[in-house]
């Protein structure tokens, strides 16, 4: 019996290349998964994570993050 869960992804977030998300992971808003990472536990905001399994390996200054887009 297969026991599915949701995978919950945040605004912003950007996802490399062949990267693995298991079942039941919650990736915060801004936070990067670097190519080839398998995610098997949950990642915070504004953080980025790599390797096998993944880890934080480092967090991301969000003191000038803005919300809006101005168009040029």
């Amino acid at each position: 019996m297969a026991v599915t869960q949701p995978i919950e992804i945040g605004d912003d977030v950007w996802v490399g290349e062949r990267a693995c998300i298991m079942k039941g992971v919650k990736i915060g808003d801004g936070a990067i998964i670097a190519a080839n990472a398998v995610v098997t536990k949950n990642i915070p905001s504004y953080c980025i994570a790599a390797g096998n399994p993944s880890v934080v390996v480092k967090k991301i200054q969000v003191n000038n993050i803005s919300k809006k887009y101005h168009a040029c």
